[in-house]
């Protein structure tokens, strides 16, 4: 996980120390604590895959969903996309919750404010009581300004958002296919 940014390092360490009981790689949902999590819950999102195209947003932290630009809480994440951006969508997060494996994105948003700033997250599996993988939390990091609580302009989630994205190995593999600066790789197996 060498390749994200600094940001991220103290929620890492925290994230690597939970501990794995029903699944060998991953941690579970109800790890996710204000106890063990208080200091980063402003800054997450967790969401349950209840069906194909069906991600359930179960909690969002206040500055993760200012961040977004999107009010997101307890709603289909799905609901949020663009027709065109759904089968992209939906392969990103069946690899996720498939391999699993993490993954990072740095998304490129307009305000409706006016203001254009990069939304990094880091989107880490997670396992229920029985180890079936159907969580997903995400961690979210910003470089929007503290006064500005407007939300996304219309049309600005989608593709051409992206300008990186990355997975990252969790001890199954991961994808190489990855975006840098707004270009899509496709690596060949």
């Amino acid at each position: 996980m060498s390749d994200l940014p600094a940001d991220f390092d103290t929620f890492m360490e925290a994230w690597n120390g939970l501990p794995r009981t029903s699944h060998a790689l991953l941690p579970q949902k109800k790890d996710i604590t204000p106890v063990l999590f208080g200091q980063f819950l402003p800054l997450v999102c967790v969401a349950e895959m209840v069906a194909s195209e069906n991600l359930q947003l179960r909690f969002v932290g206040s500055e993760f969903e200012r961040l977004a630009g999107l009010q997101l809480s307890l709603k289909n994440y799905y609901d949020f996309l663009p027709a065109k951006f759904i089968k992209a969508t939906k392969l990103f997060h069946d690899r996720i919750l498939g391999t699993p494996c993490a993954a990072f994105v740095r998304d490129l948003i307009s305000s409706k404010s006016g203001n254009r700033y990069l939304h990094e997250t880091l989107h880490l599996p997670l396992a229920d009581e029985n180890g079936a993988v159907r969580y997903l939390m995400i961690y979210g990091v910003g470089r929007k300004p503290a006064g500005d609580l407007s939300f996304r302009k219309e049309g600005d989630h989608n593709e051409s958002n992206i300008k990186e994205l990355f997975y990252i190995d969790l001890g199954a593999g991961a994808p190489a296919d990855h975006v840098k600066e707004f270009i899509f790789h496709r690596q060949a197996l």
